[in-house]
């Protein structure tokens, strides 16, 4: 690629990386403040449980697992047999698989087209205009190389939510085979369309989510780890003594594998796709920037339904809360009546013991009670 001329002078050509990042670095940000301020939302003391950080992994998990099991259907249609053993020979992948240590199945319920419906995409299931375009023999060579061994994340993702929602294998496929939204559903539909007719926008999907963990990834994994040992459910194993770490179960989606904690996997990733720079032609390359755009702003959307999901179920458990308290003052007041009516003590003298009964039944309220009981005790007993 020749040097392009600017006021007067010579410009080194901006590599792809280089036109990814300056395109989508408003979008970039945008998202970052997006999933960074609501982060903490997630973890204690704002919650004692990991339900909210699972509910938000499913949801980008069904982005992961729909573009690497294309990904993987690709390089099975349209790179050798005999190349992909020579590459697997070298440290790449072609499966979403990782390493080895975590396995998984290329498909599931999720990836097959049983979801699509044919009428939203009718060019998944034509051979009319707009079917699926084969990629090129030079690119399905260099989709092949460009996920180093350790890069793809499917099988951690799975893993990891199998652990979160203890869930057997089987049970989580039939969860993944429904989208969690209709925002997700349609980014899922996206991924699908854009792939099938452009399949050199893998590129943006590649570039996007992996780089995103190995720079954003490492800050999130940092908070999460933070969180209090109680927080993450104990698994058999553990509570023998043996069981595996955070870094393989739960939170595996965020670690790699080997003492160089990814760095390796990620530098090879950038080396693969600068040795890729004459390889697209200039539309392919204006593809591969908008997809990222579009990557950016439909990401942005999961968020936003997140927020709509999770506010609406807080709405309904306080809404539940409130009518299970409303029910039992009900039941206390029938009480009252029927006590006055046998000649019980005077109303008035009933409804403050009511209204204390009323608020000790609440659950946070005797939890309260109940550890300063125990704290009096330790007091006491520190005393003597």
């Amino acid at each position: 690629m020749e040097a392009d001329k600017q006021d007067g002078g010579l410009r080194l050509p901006i590599s792809l990386s280089g036109e990814i990042n300056a395109a989508t670095r408003t979008l970039h940000t945008s998202l970052n403040r997006l999933i960074t301020s609501r982060l903490p939302l997630a973890l204690p003391p704002h919650t004692s449980d990991p339900s909210l950080y699972a509910a938000g992994i499913l949801h980008f998990a069904h982005i992961f697992l729909t573009f690497e099991s294309l990904w993987a259907d690709i390089l099975r249609d349209h790179v050798p047999p005999s190349f992909r053993s020579t590459s697997a020979q070298s440290g790449s992948t072609s499966l979403p698989l990782d390493d080895g240590e975590i396995t998984s199945p290329p498909t599931s319920p999720l990836l097959s087209y049983l979801l699509v419906n044919p009428y939203d995409s009718p060019s998944l299931f034509t051979s009319t205009l707009g079917a699926p375009t084969p990629p090129s023999s030079q690119l399905a060579a260099f989709l092949q190389t460009l996920r180093p061994k350790g890069l793809v994340r499917s099988g951690r993702l799975k893993k990891d939510l199998e652990y979160l929602l203890d869930l057997h294998p089987t049970d989580l496929e039939v969860l993944l085979a429904k989208y969690p939204g209709d925002r997700v559903a349609e980014f899922c539909t996206h991924i699908r369309k854009s792939v099938n007719e452009k399949p050199w926008t893998l590129v943006s999907y590649a570039w996007c989510f992996y780089m995103a963990i190995f720079s954003g990834g490492r800050w999130i994994r940092a908070g999460l780890m933070r969180a209090p040992p109680g927080f993450w459910p104990a698994t058999r194993e553990e509570e023998a003594g043996a069981g595996a770490g955070l870094d393989e179960k739960g939170l595996s989606f965020w670690h790699f594998a080997g003492v160089h904690d990814g760095e390796d996997i990620k530098a090879g990733f950038k080396e693969r796709l600068a040795a890729a720079e004459g390889l697209f032609t200039p539309d392919e390359r204006v593809d591969i920037i908008e997809e990222a755009k579009s990557i950016f702003q439909l990401c942005a959307t999961l968020v936003g339904e997140l927020d709509h999901k999770v506010g609406a179920d807080r709405a309904g458990a306080d809404a539940t809360e409130l009518a299970r308290d409303e029910k039992t003052s009900n039941e206390d007041q029938s009480l009252v009546e029927a006590e006055n009516a046998s000649g019980a003590l005077p109303t008035q003298f009933h409804k403050p013991c009511d209204l204390v009964t009323i608020f000790l039944r609440r659950p946070e309220v005797k939890g309260t009670l109940v550890a300063l009981g125990c704290l009096a005790c330790v007091t006491l007993l520190s005393f003597q």
